[in-house]
Protein backbone atom coordinates (compact mmCIF):
# COMPACT_ATOMS: atom_id res chain seq x y z
CA UNK A 1 0.00 0.00 0.00
CA UNK A 2 1.28 3.44 -0.91
CA UNK A 3 2.32 5.80 1.90
CA UNK A 4 2.19 8.81 -0.42
CA UNK A 5 -0.02 11.44 1.22
CA UNK A 6 -2.19 13.74 -0.88
CA UNK A 7 -1.13 16.77 1.17
CA UNK A 8 2.62 16.24 0.84
CA UNK A 9 5.03 16.52 -2.04
CA UNK A 10 6.62 13.25 -3.26
CA UNK A 11 10.02 14.47 -2.03
CA UNK A 12 8.63 15.24 1.43
CA UNK A 13 7.09 11.78 1.59
CA UNK A 14 10.44 10.18 0.76
CA UNK A 15 12.21 12.37 3.32
CA UNK A 16 9.71 11.42 6.03
CA UNK A 17 10.08 7.72 5.30
CA UNK A 18 13.86 7.94 5.42
CA UNK A 19 13.74 9.98 8.64
CA UNK A 20 11.44 7.37 10.20
CA UNK A 21 13.77 4.54 9.19
CA UNK A 22 11.07 2.93 7.03
CA UNK A 23 13.05 3.44 3.81
CA UNK A 24 16.80 3.00 3.40
CA UNK A 25 17.17 2.62 -0.39
CA UNK A 26 15.72 3.91 -3.66
CA UNK A 27 14.23 0.52 -4.48
CA UNK A 28 12.55 0.34 -1.09
CA UNK A 29 11.20 3.87 -1.52
CA UNK A 30 9.58 2.83 -4.81
CA UNK A 31 7.96 -0.23 -3.21
CA UNK A 32 6.63 1.66 -0.19
CA UNK A 33 5.33 4.74 -2.01
CA UNK A 34 4.20 3.09 -5.25
CA UNK A 35 6.09 5.69 -7.29
CA UNK A 36 8.14 4.76 -10.35
CA UNK A 37 11.84 4.20 -9.69
CA UNK A 38 12.66 6.94 -12.19
CA UNK A 39 10.52 9.39 -10.20
CA UNK A 40 12.16 8.29 -6.97
CA UNK A 41 15.56 8.76 -8.59
CA UNK A 42 14.80 12.33 -9.68
CA UNK A 43 13.68 13.39 -6.20
CA UNK A 44 16.45 11.55 -4.37
CA UNK A 45 19.13 12.99 -6.67
CA UNK A 46 17.86 16.53 -6.02
CA UNK A 47 17.79 15.96 -2.25
CA UNK A 48 21.32 14.56 -2.39
CA UNK A 49 22.51 17.68 -4.22
CA UNK A 50 20.87 19.83 -1.52
CA UNK A 51 22.28 17.56 1.21
CA UNK A 52 18.79 16.99 2.59
CA UNK A 53 19.56 13.30 2.13
CA UNK A 54 22.88 11.49 2.20
CA UNK A 55 23.66 8.17 0.53
CA UNK A 56 26.22 6.00 2.28
CA UNK A 57 27.95 3.01 0.75
CA UNK A 58 27.90 -0.26 2.67
CA UNK A 59 30.34 -3.02 1.74
CA UNK A 60 28.67 -6.15 0.35
CA UNK A 61 31.77 -8.34 0.24
CA UNK A 62 33.58 -9.57 -2.84
CA UNK A 63 30.54 -9.91 -5.11
CA UNK A 64 28.37 -7.14 -6.49
CA UNK A 65 28.44 -3.42 -6.04
CA UNK A 66 28.29 -1.91 -2.55
CA UNK A 67 24.76 -1.19 -1.33
CA UNK A 68 23.78 2.44 -0.87
CA UNK A 69 21.87 3.43 2.25
CA UNK A 70 19.76 6.60 2.37
CA UNK A 71 19.96 8.67 5.54
CA UNK A 72 18.91 12.17 6.56
CA UNK A 73 21.52 14.76 5.54
CA UNK A 74 22.74 18.00 7.09
CA UNK A 75 20.59 20.06 4.75
CA UNK A 76 17.42 18.83 6.47
CA UNK A 77 18.37 21.01 9.43
CA UNK A 78 18.85 20.55 13.15
CA UNK A 79 16.91 21.19 16.34
CA UNK A 80 18.21 22.75 19.55
CA UNK A 81 16.47 21.10 22.50
CA UNK A 82 16.49 22.80 25.91
CA UNK A 83 15.19 20.79 28.88
CA UNK A 84 14.84 23.18 31.80
CA UNK A 85 14.67 21.49 35.20
CA UNK A 86 14.69 22.73 38.77
CA UNK A 87 18.22 21.55 39.57
CA UNK A 88 19.86 21.32 36.14
CA UNK A 89 19.20 22.03 32.49
CA UNK A 90 20.02 19.86 29.48
CA UNK A 91 20.89 21.38 26.11
CA UNK A 92 21.02 19.12 23.05
CA UNK A 93 21.15 19.03 19.27
CA UNK A 94 18.91 16.61 17.38
CA UNK A 95 18.21 15.99 13.71
CA UNK A 96 15.24 15.39 11.42
CA UNK A 97 15.18 11.69 12.34
CA UNK A 98 14.78 12.65 16.05
CA UNK A 99 18.26 11.31 16.82
CA UNK A 100 20.10 13.21 19.54
CA UNK A 101 23.44 14.22 18.03
CA UNK A 102 24.99 15.57 21.24
CA UNK A 103 23.92 16.93 24.62
CA UNK A 104 25.25 18.74 27.66
CA UNK A 105 23.90 19.08 31.21
CA UNK A 106 24.31 22.37 33.05
CA UNK A 107 24.24 22.25 36.85
CA UNK A 108 22.29 25.42 37.61
CA UNK A 109 19.10 26.07 39.59
CA UNK A 110 16.16 27.60 37.70
CA UNK A 111 15.52 30.18 40.40
CA UNK A 112 15.95 33.02 40.91
CA UNK A 113 17.91 34.38 37.92
CA UNK A 114 16.38 33.48 34.51
CA UNK A 115 18.91 35.60 32.60
CA UNK A 116 21.82 33.63 34.04
CA UNK A 117 20.17 30.32 33.16
CA UNK A 118 19.34 31.38 29.60
CA UNK A 119 22.86 32.76 29.17
CA UNK A 120 24.34 29.41 30.16
CA UNK A 121 21.95 27.65 27.79
CA UNK A 122 23.00 29.80 24.83
CA UNK A 123 26.69 29.28 25.64
CA UNK A 124 26.23 25.50 25.84
CA UNK A 125 24.31 25.45 22.54
CA UNK A 126 27.09 27.44 20.85
CA UNK A 127 29.69 24.95 22.08
CA UNK A 128 27.64 21.97 20.89
CA UNK A 129 27.08 23.49 17.45
CA UNK A 130 30.71 24.40 16.97
CA UNK A 131 31.79 20.94 18.10
CA UNK A 132 29.90 19.47 15.14
CA UNK A 133 30.88 22.17 12.63
CA UNK A 134 27.35 23.61 12.67
CA UNK A 135 26.35 27.27 12.57
CA UNK A 136 23.20 29.13 13.60
CA UNK A 137 21.72 28.82 10.10
CA UNK A 138 21.78 25.02 10.49
CA UNK A 139 19.29 25.35 13.36
CA UNK A 140 15.76 25.24 11.92
CA UNK A 141 13.77 24.62 15.09
CA UNK A 142 14.07 25.09 18.86
CA UNK A 143 12.12 23.09 21.45
CA UNK A 144 12.05 24.08 25.13
CA UNK A 145 10.69 21.98 27.99
CA UNK A 146 9.80 23.53 31.36
CA UNK A 147 8.59 21.96 34.64
CA UNK A 148 5.51 24.17 34.82
CA UNK A 149 2.17 24.77 33.12
CA UNK A 150 2.69 26.49 29.77
CA UNK A 151 0.76 28.87 27.58
CA UNK A 152 1.74 26.91 24.47
CA UNK A 153 0.68 29.61 22.01
CA UNK A 154 2.46 32.47 23.81
CA UNK A 155 5.58 30.53 24.83
CA UNK A 156 5.49 31.62 28.48
CA UNK A 157 4.96 29.83 31.79
CA UNK A 158 1.36 29.97 32.98
CA UNK A 159 1.79 29.68 36.76
CA UNK A 160 3.77 32.26 38.68
CA UNK A 161 4.37 30.21 41.86
CA UNK A 162 5.91 27.13 40.20
CA UNK A 163 8.76 28.87 38.35
CA UNK A 164 9.19 31.90 40.58
CA UNK A 165 11.06 34.72 38.87
CA UNK A 166 10.17 33.56 35.36
CA UNK A 167 6.85 35.41 35.18
CA UNK A 168 6.55 37.19 31.85
CA UNK A 169 9.85 35.81 30.55
CA UNK A 170 9.14 35.02 26.89
CA UNK A 171 11.37 31.98 26.73
CA UNK A 172 10.27 30.84 23.28
CA UNK A 173 10.68 34.34 21.81
CA UNK A 174 14.17 34.77 23.31
CA UNK A 175 15.33 31.42 21.91
CA UNK A 176 13.70 32.05 18.54
CA UNK A 177 15.37 35.44 18.14
CA UNK A 178 18.78 34.12 19.15
CA UNK A 179 18.78 31.13 16.80
CA UNK A 180 16.79 32.75 14.02
CA UNK A 181 14.40 29.80 13.97
CA UNK A 182 10.88 28.97 15.18
CA UNK A 183 10.73 27.99 18.85
CA UNK A 184 8.11 26.02 20.77
CA UNK A 185 7.87 25.67 24.53
CA UNK A 186 5.91 22.89 26.21
CA UNK A 187 5.30 21.42 29.64
CA UNK A 188 7.81 18.69 30.50
CA UNK A 189 5.01 16.19 31.21
CA UNK A 190 3.79 16.50 27.61
CA UNK A 191 7.26 15.94 26.19
CA UNK A 192 7.88 13.02 28.56
CA UNK A 193 4.67 11.46 27.26
CA UNK A 194 5.77 11.98 23.66
CA UNK A 195 9.14 10.45 24.52
CA UNK A 196 7.43 7.47 26.16
CA UNK A 197 5.28 7.02 23.05
CA UNK A 198 8.42 6.36 20.99
CA UNK A 199 9.00 3.19 23.06
CA UNK A 200 5.65 1.56 22.26
CA UNK A 201 3.89 0.34 19.12
CA UNK A 202 1.21 2.45 17.46
CA UNK A 203 -1.49 -0.03 18.56
CA UNK A 204 -0.48 0.62 22.19
CA UNK A 205 -1.84 4.17 21.97
CA UNK A 206 -3.50 6.20 23.48
CA UNK A 207 -0.79 6.57 26.09
CA UNK A 208 -0.93 8.32 29.45
CA UNK A 209 2.37 9.28 31.06
CA UNK A 210 2.36 10.21 34.75
CA UNK A 211 5.36 12.00 36.20
CA UNK A 212 5.29 11.35 39.94
CA UNK A 213 8.06 13.40 41.46
CA UNK A 214 8.29 16.58 43.57
CA UNK A 215 5.17 17.55 41.64
CA UNK A 216 2.58 15.46 39.81
CA UNK A 217 1.93 15.91 36.10
CA UNK A 218 0.42 14.00 33.21
CA UNK A 219 0.82 13.91 29.46
CA UNK A 220 -1.64 12.25 27.08
CA UNK A 221 -0.74 11.00 23.62
CA UNK A 222 -3.80 10.35 21.47
CA UNK A 223 -4.42 7.36 19.21
CA UNK A 224 -3.00 9.33 16.26
CA UNK A 225 0.24 9.98 18.20
CA UNK A 226 -0.44 13.66 18.98
CA UNK A 227 -0.05 15.51 22.28
CA UNK A 228 -3.40 16.40 23.81
CA UNK A 229 -2.85 19.89 25.22
CA UNK A 230 -6.43 21.03 25.65
CA UNK A 231 -7.87 24.36 24.53
CA UNK A 232 -5.28 26.51 26.32
CA UNK A 233 -2.38 24.15 26.96
CA UNK A 234 -3.28 23.25 30.55
CA UNK A 235 -4.40 19.64 29.99
CA UNK A 236 -2.56 17.22 32.27
CA UNK A 237 -2.03 19.62 35.18
CA UNK A 238 -3.39 16.95 37.53
CA UNK A 239 -1.28 17.82 40.57
CA UNK A 240 -3.94 20.32 41.58
CA UNK A 241 -6.91 17.93 41.55
CA UNK A 242 -8.50 17.21 44.92
CA UNK A 243 -9.04 13.48 45.45
CA UNK A 244 -9.45 13.35 49.23
CA UNK A 245 -11.98 15.92 50.48
CA UNK A 246 -10.59 15.57 54.00
CA UNK A 247 -7.11 16.69 53.04
CA UNK A 248 -6.24 20.21 54.10
CA UNK A 249 -2.56 20.44 53.17
CA UNK A 250 -1.76 23.69 51.41
CA UNK A 251 -0.28 23.39 47.92
CA UNK A 252 2.34 25.69 46.41
CA UNK A 253 -0.38 26.92 44.06
CA UNK A 254 -2.09 28.45 47.10
CA UNK A 255 -5.09 26.08 47.21
CA UNK A 256 -5.84 23.50 49.89
CA UNK A 257 -6.07 19.75 49.38
CA UNK A 258 -4.39 19.39 45.97
CA UNK A 259 -3.11 15.84 45.53
CA UNK A 260 0.37 17.23 44.92
CA UNK A 261 0.29 18.59 48.47
CA UNK A 262 -0.16 15.16 50.08
CA UNK A 263 0.91 12.48 47.59
CA UNK A 264 3.99 13.92 45.84
CA UNK A 265 7.63 13.29 46.69
CA UNK A 266 7.75 16.76 48.22
CA UNK A 267 4.73 15.96 50.39
CA UNK A 268 6.20 12.65 51.59
CA UNK A 269 9.43 14.36 52.60
CA UNK A 270 7.51 17.07 54.46
CA UNK A 271 5.44 14.44 56.26
CA UNK A 272 8.63 12.73 57.45
CA UNK A 273 10.20 15.98 58.60
CA UNK A 274 12.85 15.93 55.87
CA UNK A 275 14.02 19.36 54.74
CA UNK A 276 12.92 19.67 51.12
CA UNK A 277 14.90 22.73 50.10
CA UNK A 278 18.62 23.24 50.63
CA UNK A 279 20.73 26.04 49.18
CA UNK A 280 23.87 23.89 49.30
CA UNK A 281 22.38 20.69 47.86
CA UNK A 282 18.89 20.83 46.30
CA UNK A 283 18.89 17.03 46.10
CA UNK A 284 19.59 16.56 49.82
CA UNK A 285 15.97 15.85 50.72
CA UNK A 286 15.58 13.15 48.10
CA UNK A 287 18.85 11.54 49.16
CA UNK A 288 17.70 11.46 52.78
CA UNK A 289 14.38 9.86 51.82
CA UNK A 290 16.15 7.29 49.64
CA UNK A 291 18.33 6.28 52.59
CA UNK A 292 15.27 5.80 54.81
CA UNK A 293 13.58 3.61 52.20
CA UNK A 294 16.71 1.50 51.74
CA UNK A 295 16.82 0.95 55.51
CA UNK A 296 13.14 -0.08 55.42
CA UNK A 297 12.22 2.69 57.85
CA UNK A 298 8.60 1.93 58.88
CA UNK A 299 7.44 5.57 58.81
CA UNK A 300 8.95 6.16 55.35
CA UNK A 301 7.44 3.00 53.91
CA UNK A 302 4.04 3.81 55.40
CA UNK A 303 4.14 7.36 53.97
CA UNK A 304 5.03 6.00 50.53
CA UNK A 305 2.24 3.40 50.63
CA UNK A 306 -0.28 6.05 51.64
CA UNK A 307 0.84 8.37 48.83
CA UNK A 308 0.78 5.50 46.33
CA UNK A 309 -2.79 4.65 47.34
CA UNK A 310 -3.90 8.23 46.61
CA UNK A 311 -2.00 8.18 43.31
CA UNK A 312 -3.73 4.93 42.41
CA UNK A 313 -7.12 6.55 43.00
CA UNK A 314 -6.13 9.48 40.82
CA UNK A 315 -4.89 7.15 38.07
CA UNK A 316 -8.11 5.12 38.20
CA UNK A 317 -10.12 8.29 37.59
CA UNK A 318 -7.89 9.19 34.63
CA UNK A 319 -8.30 5.68 33.22
CA UNK A 320 -12.09 5.99 33.35
CA UNK A 321 -11.91 9.46 31.80
CA UNK A 322 -9.40 8.88 28.98
CA UNK A 323 -9.40 5.09 28.48
CA UNK A 324 -5.69 4.83 27.56
CA UNK A 325 -4.24 1.58 26.23
CA UNK A 326 -0.89 2.19 28.00
CA UNK A 327 0.11 4.00 31.17
CA UNK A 328 3.77 4.84 31.77
CA UNK A 329 4.80 5.85 35.29
CA UNK A 330 7.98 7.86 35.78
CA UNK A 331 9.64 10.10 38.34
CA UNK A 332 11.19 9.90 41.78
CA UNK A 333 8.20 8.20 43.44
CA UNK A 334 8.45 5.22 41.08
CA UNK A 335 12.24 5.05 41.37
CA UNK A 336 12.11 4.94 45.18
CA UNK A 337 10.32 1.62 45.59
CA UNK A 338 8.69 -1.14 43.54
CA UNK A 339 5.85 -1.04 46.08
CA UNK A 340 4.72 2.33 44.70
CA UNK A 341 4.21 0.86 41.23
CA UNK A 342 2.48 -2.28 42.51
CA UNK A 343 0.18 -0.28 44.80
CA UNK A 344 -0.87 2.05 41.99
CA UNK A 345 -1.51 -0.92 39.71
CA UNK A 346 -3.59 -2.68 42.34
CA UNK A 347 -5.80 0.33 43.03
CA UNK A 348 -6.34 1.02 39.31
CA UNK A 349 -7.38 -2.55 38.46
CA UNK A 350 -9.65 -2.62 41.50
CA UNK A 351 -11.35 0.76 41.13
CA UNK A 352 -11.37 1.66 37.42
CA UNK A 353 -14.10 0.29 35.15
CA UNK A 354 -13.34 -3.19 33.86
CA UNK A 355 -13.98 -2.18 30.24
CA UNK A 356 -11.15 0.36 30.56
CA UNK A 357 -8.68 -2.01 32.26
CA UNK A 358 -9.12 -5.32 30.45
CA UNK A 359 -6.38 -4.47 27.93
CA UNK A 360 -4.62 -1.75 29.92
CA UNK A 361 -0.86 -2.08 30.49
CA UNK A 362 0.79 -0.11 33.33
CA UNK A 363 4.60 0.01 33.16
CA UNK A 364 7.52 2.00 34.60
CA UNK A 365 9.33 4.40 32.29
CA UNK A 366 12.07 2.92 30.12
CA UNK A 367 13.62 6.33 29.49
CA UNK A 368 14.01 7.66 33.02
CA UNK A 369 15.24 11.25 33.10
CA UNK A 370 15.82 11.23 29.34
CA UNK A 371 12.09 11.08 28.52
CA UNK A 372 11.61 14.83 28.02
CA UNK A 373 14.70 15.07 25.79
CA UNK A 374 13.52 12.16 23.62
CA UNK A 375 10.11 13.82 23.36
CA UNK A 376 11.62 17.19 22.50
CA UNK A 377 13.74 15.60 19.75
CA UNK A 378 10.63 13.86 18.38
CA UNK A 379 8.57 17.06 18.41
CA UNK A 380 11.44 18.97 16.83
CA UNK A 381 11.81 16.41 14.04
CA UNK A 382 8.07 16.56 13.33
CA UNK A 383 8.26 20.34 13.13
CA UNK A 384 11.24 20.17 10.75
CA UNK A 385 9.34 17.86 8.43
CA UNK A 386 6.22 20.04 8.60
CA UNK A 387 8.03 23.28 7.81
CA UNK A 388 6.31 25.81 5.62
CA UNK A 389 7.77 26.66 2.18
CA UNK A 390 9.21 29.89 3.60
CA UNK A 391 11.63 28.00 5.86
CA UNK A 392 14.44 25.66 4.92
CA UNK A 393 14.38 23.62 1.71
CA UNK A 394 11.09 24.88 0.30
CA UNK A 395 10.60 22.29 -2.43
CA UNK A 396 10.34 19.45 0.08
CA UNK A 397 7.38 20.73 2.06
CA UNK A 398 3.69 20.85 1.22
CA UNK A 399 1.87 24.12 0.72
Amino acid sequence: MSELSNDRSPANTILRLVAAGKVTSRAQAARVTGMARSTIGLHVDQMLRDEVLAELEESQGARGRPARELTVGRGAGYVVDVIFDRTNTCVAISDASAAVVDSRTIDILLNPDPKAVIGRVLDAAADLLSGHDLVLSDVRQVIASVPAPVDFHEGVTAHRSIMAGWEGIQIAKILSEHFGAPALMDNDANLMALGAATTVHRDELPLLHLQLSTGIGAGLITADAKIHRGADGSAGDIGHLRIDSRADARCQCGKVGCIGAYASLHAVMSQLGIETDSDTDPRAGRKALTQLVRKADPAALAALRDAAGHLGQLTAILVDMFNPRTIILGGGMIELSDDVLSTIRGVVYQEAMSIATRRLVISPSRLGNKAALVGAARLGADELLDMSPQVGQARYFAE
